[in-house]
């Protein structure tokens, strides 16, 4: 604490008596001040005692007359201090309270009477000064960026600062006397609050708070009373650090675009000076990049208006600019950040303008090709797909079409089988477009391309911080996400039987629980399955739960390979070749006569995706007007050959792919070609052990094709 001076804390205006005066005149005085004792001085003011009730009293127990002077009666040893004397706090105390006098006369320079020091005017002063200090503790606590939580030996909250309250959002009344356990849940103080040692630094995490604790114990007269925290929240800091390290890594980016990019890149200021130049840039003008930096664009390149484009703020896109006497097509952009340029950037192309010309009319060629297969990836072609897009000749599909159109009013599950590539997807499509929940988005689920440890996962969603590697948020299902339309479960021969029974519990009451989630989820969906496996016989084999094959079953759907519907692959032939002549710009007319038997001949393992590549294939290779036999794949050119083909290859050569010691699935093909596959599907389970995906591998067809051969040829294995 600061120097005491006397002169701030002494009684000023007392009164003084002289040795004539008489006892009752001084008891009178005593009364009239209430102090405990009189300065008594002499004719000249000057200081030679003090008149103190211990002397009044013992005038009246030697029985002296109140008309008796008190110069024989009064002190004359007296304790006296200058006004103008300072000490320490700490010292003026000791002082105080070692003292056996109550009080001490303060006199000036001229030892003049000026006033009286005593006790209680020390006390009076002690406390004014504390409550000073205090005001101004309180003050730098409440005014700490920092928050403060005084705790008790129990671990209560005894006091907090203004800043605690803001970072932890409470309010002091509400925690006063509380467990600091409630306030800041996880953090260890038994080290503090048992031993007595600090801790400093300790990282806390509450909820999206980050904090960094200093932990010191609080120690009165060598006795532990409890703890301060010191706390300061570094959310905010952890942010801008992450977006530091972001704009950091950006700046990289950019940096490493610059060093690769083959044009030349300049970039300016506000003012017009360079602040950042390419090497292909500074090696164009033959100058080094550390010349460069900072000069004025317009002294570097020539003709540019790059710095006119930075005050005006309009672009200049592809314009061709004279450097050299050679024409370059150059762009100038302006940098704009909330709303004002800050810069600009030049690009120079280093190329031939009859080389741009050209590439633009690449480019200009492909461009419906491009839109087609963006169309693709975003699914817009297929999501307007009506049962009137699907084109067929056949009875059958035709009549599963009516069927289809007609089941699609109400909200039973259907169950789609059939090969891979018969439509199976195209047929749930229709069903959802011409349905009730139409409104809604129609989900896919590919169970067989989706791992079975992330399959729960997309398909129910989860809760944030369910497990490891878990969004913060959480994340939507599938499940969710067809809320109020339709979920496409492709595939679901391949689901784990453990998720089919979870599935089982959403069909049956249309409720669920996301992982790592108590509260149950309830949607409104339309359930449409779709599999080219045979469910029936997977029940059989327990590898598809009985009572969820029948839950879907409700209606069902088997779609015709396309080697059952002859008809349908030169109608189809002819569709897709309408198609990509529109996509690709082209003007095939139509198929030769040996194309034509080339296409009715096959058996189509692939069905109709497999028919619509080969024409995709054929029109880009096509030199005519129609499609010739040249322009089909290898493997249906081969069929000349007498080769039974499976796939992109002849089976022949498939089977020549296992390594196995018989020949019986080496040689060229000489029996009929059901005998052929059999056998050579045979030998390959038995040369890897009955596993089928070794097996489909070695032969070079999908798993689920190796499946379908194998029920259709009913092989046993």
């Amino acid at each position: 604490m600061k120097n005491i001076f006397i002169k701030d804390i002494m009684i000023r205006d007392i009164k003084t008596v002289r040795p004539e005066d008489r006892l009752k005149k001084v008891a009178r005085i005593m009364r009239q001040t209430r102090l405990d004792g009189l300065p008594v001085t002499d004719s000249n003011e000057r200081l030679i005692g003090i008149m103190t009730k211990a002397n009044f009293y013992d005038a009246v127990v030697d029985g002296i007359s109140s008309d008796a002077p008190i110069k024989d009666l009064y002190t004359k040893d007296v304790v006296s201090v200058y006004e103008s004397e300072k000490a320490p706090y700490h010292v003026m105390a000791k002082e105080v309270k070692s003292s056996r006098v109550s009080s001490a006369v303060v006199v000036n320079e001229k030892e003049e009477v000026v006033g009286m020091f005593t006790k209680a005017s020390w006390i009076i002063a002690m406390l004014n000064e504390e409550s000073y200090v205090n005001d101004q503790l309180m003050a730098m606590l409440h005014n700490m960026h920092n928050g403060l939580i005084a705790v008790s030996n129990e671990g209560l909250v005894n006091n907090l600062n203004r800043a605690a309250e803001k970072i932890l959002n409470v309010s002091a009344d509400a925690v006063i006397g509380k467990p600091v356990s409630g306030l800041l849940p996880g953090l260890d103080l038994e080290n503090v609050l048992k031993k007595g040692e600090s801790s400093i630094g300790i990282k806390h995490s509450q909820g999206e708070l980050s904090l960094l604790c200093n932990i010191n114990p609080i120690i009165v007269h060598d006795k532990l009373k409890g703890a301060n925290i010191v706390f300061q929240d570094f959310t905010d800091l952890d942010r801008l650090v992450s977006e530091l390290e972001s704009v950091t890594e950006l700046y990289e980016t950019l940096q490493s675009v610059m060093k690769i990019a083959f044009d030349g890149i300049i970039v300016v200021d506000e003012n017009g000076n360079i602040s950042m130049i390419n090497q292909a840039a500074a090696k164009f003008f033959r100058q080094r990049v550390e010349d460069m930096v900072g000069r004025p664009v317009e002294e570097v390149v020539e003709n540019t208006t790059l710095h006119k484009v930075v005050k005006t703020g309009e672009p200049e896109v592809n314009k061709v600019q004279f450097i050299g006497g050679i024409p370059y097509v150059v762009s100038n952009m302006p940098v704009t950040r909330k709303g004002r340029v800050i810069g600009g950037i030049c690009k120079i192309m280093f190329r031939n303008l009859q080389e741009v010309q050209d590439l633009a009319d690449e480019l200009a060629n492909v461009d419906q090709q491009l839109k087609y297969y963006k169309n693709r990836v975003s699914g817009e072609s297929i999501s307007r797909i009506s049962f009137d897009q699907i084109v067929t000749a056949d009875p059958t599909f035709n009549r599963i079409k009516e069927d289809a159109e007609i089941a699609a009013r109400g909200t039973s599950n259907i169950l789609i089988t059939g090969q891979s590539g018969t439509g199976k997807e195209l047929i749930a499509q229709a069903i959802h477009n011409a349905s009730q929940f139409n409104d809604g988005l129609m989900v896919k689920v590919n169970c067989a391309a989706i791992p079975d440890t992330l399959l729960e996962s997309e398909f129910f969603g989860y809760a944030p911080g369910a497990f490891t590697g878990a969004k913060r948020t959480g994340q939507k299902g599938k499940l969710a996400s067809a809320d109020g339309g339709t979920l496409f479960l492709d595939e679901i021969g391949d689901m784990s039987v453990s998720l089919q029974g979870k599935l089982l519990r959403v069909l049956q009451d249309g409720t669920f629980e996301p992982i790592g989630s108590t509260k149950p989820v309830h949607v409104n969906v339309r359930f449409i399955a779709a599999t080219n496996h045979d469910l029936k016989m997977l029940v059989h084999e327990g590898l598809f739960r009985q009572d969820l094959f029948y839950r879907l079953n409700v209606i069902h759907f088997q779609i015709p390979p396309l080697n059952q519907r002859r008809h349908d692959i030169i109608l189809l032939a002819h569709y897709f070749l309408e198609k990509y002549n529109k996509i690709f710009g082209t003007n095939v007319k139509g198929v030769s006569n040996e194309v034509q038997q080339a296409l009715l001949d096959h058996e189509w393992p692939g069905n109709v995706r497999e028919l619509e590549n080969v024409i995709e294939r054929a029109i880009n290779f096509a030199t005519g007007s129609k499609i010739e036999i040249k322009d089909l794949p290898l493997y249906l050119r081969e069929r000349k050959n007498g080769y039974a083909t499976m796939g992109d290859q002849p089976f022949h050569q498939q089977s020549s792919l296992i390594k196995h010691s018989s020949a019986s699935y080496h040689q060229p093909f000489r029996e009929s070609r059901q005998s052929h596959e059999r056998d050579s599907i045979v030998a390959a389970l038995k040369q890897f052990g009955g596993n089928k995906s070794k097996a489909a591998r070695a032969l070079g067809i999908s798993r689920s094709w190796l499946y379908e051969k194998i029920s259709r040829l009913d092989i046993n294995n």
